[in-house]
């Protein structure tokens, strides 16, 4: 048990990235762990111009020079970094393919994610209930076909949701007064795999676009949660390695999907009172926050 609280402490984690310019910037790939000791030592010329946060963050094509020969890093998932001669330069090269992700990764992910929480932020705590996890799924996500989902948001005094599809016809329409959610199945409704839409309350200025993922993609993903439920864990601890999974492709593949939304709704439904499951819920939710910020 204590093997498994210290691997998904160091997984849960992930969510204290600085994750406010996560569209705007690439995501840290690598840290300096030992960054404080080496300041006034170093330069960093970014690839990428100057990110926000702390400088002990690294990205895809940095290069650094100085006392580099001290330097203590942490990678995450698929980075690593070489040296022209001059200086190291950050490489990150994840599969092309959602088929490459290990467990080995998720493995990896953990200590990466660990350091970056311990340089930049400490390990600060609070209550998961504090979050304002809405709209949900939020902005530009990615839905599976055959799965569940909540449409939620703030108050209760809208009137109308509907969905549209990307030419602004009509698909779906429901009355909501006195509701702050409702839960759709895609398929039921008969949307379809690879189609964007967008969904809105009493025909409002915020639209907010989803797109349904093609059967492959959501079939290889399906199989590997389903992976989750066969291992002789208990509900928390799948449900928290599931949570995992998904932030861990959405971070890699950002491009390509978000299922931040799903990580959400299972967390927010887990009901603990193990204090170590409920600190990595929190962790877990928390990036769910930032991630819904960083889009909005």
């Amino acid at each position: 048990m204590k093997k498994f609280t210290c691997y998904f402490l160091a997984l849960a984690f992930v969510m204290l990235l600085n994750m406010q310019t996560v569209f705007a910037y690439p995501k840290p790939v690598a840290v300096i762990i030992n960054y404080n000791e080496l300041i006034g030592r170093l330069t960093i010329t970014r690839a990428n111009g100057e990110p926000d946060g702390s400088e002990a963050l690294l990205y895809k094509g940095d290069q650094i020079t100085g006392d580099i020969a001290y330097i203590k890093f942490d990678f995450a998932p698929y980075a690593d970094f070489y040296s022209n001669g001059q200086a190291y330069v950050i490489t990150h090269n994840p599969p092309s393919g959602l088929e490459g992700i290990v467990q080995s990764a998720i493995d990896t992910a953990g200590s990466f994610w660990n350091n970056v929480e311990t340089v930049v932020s400490g390990a600060s705590r609070g209550s998961s209930e504090d979050f304002n996890l809405n709209p949900q799924p939020g902005f530009e996500v990615t839905l599976f076909l055959n799965q569940s989902v909540r449409f939620a948001w703030d108050g209760d005094d809208h009137n109308i949701f509907s969905i549209k599809d990307h030419k602004g016809n009509k698909i779906f329409e429901k009355k909501i007064t006195g509701l702050s959610y409702i839960e759709i199945i895609p398929n039921a409704i008969k949307l379809n795999a690879g189609q964007s839409y967008i969904w809105n309350l009493d025909g409002g200025y915020q639209d907010y676009k989803f797109t349904i993922l093609d059967e492959r993609t959501e079939n290889i993903i399906l199989s590997k949660l389903a992976e989750f439920d066969t291992e002789n864990i208990s509900t928390e601890e799948k449900v928290l390695k599931k949570a995992v999974y998904l932030q861990l492709i959405s971070d890699i593949y950002s491009d390509k999907l978000d299922l931040y939304w799903l990580s959400t709704q299972w967390l927010t439904a887990l009901n603990t009172k193990t204090k170590k499951v409920e600190e990595l819920k929190y962790l877990l939710l928390k990036k769910c926050v930032q991630n819904l910020d960083s889009k909005m």
